[in-house]
């Protein structure tokens, strides 16, 4: 696999948090790239989440940090909907 072939499913991790799943990408992962998947999903320009998942996030903030770049998406939308979704994602990284 080429640095070009990975999408977000090759380079994160997920874990559950008490407002609801945080998305950590490694941080051989251009952080810009990060940022742009991030905006296109708050604009609705995705398709990787279902309209029942979208329904169930109430926000998403992106930090960046040494260990590479975390997604933490908020609401009642679960770390299986999220797995989905990133499964589902063939934007190349």
């Amino acid at each position: 696999m080429t640095c070009c072939d990975r999408t977000i499913q090759d380079a994160a991790k997920l874990e559950k948090t008490a407002e609801g799943v945080a998305v950590h990408v490694d941080k051989s992962v251009d952080p810009q790239k990060v940022f742009a998947m991030v905006e296109s999903c708050q604009t609705g320009r995705c398709d990787c989440l279902s309209a029942e998942a979208k329904a169930k996030v109430s926000a998403m903030e992106v930090s960046q940090g040494a260990e590479g770049t975390t997604i933490r998406i908020r609401g009642t939308v679960s770390e299986e909907e999220i797995e989905e979704a990133i499964g589902r994602s063939t934007k190349a990284l």
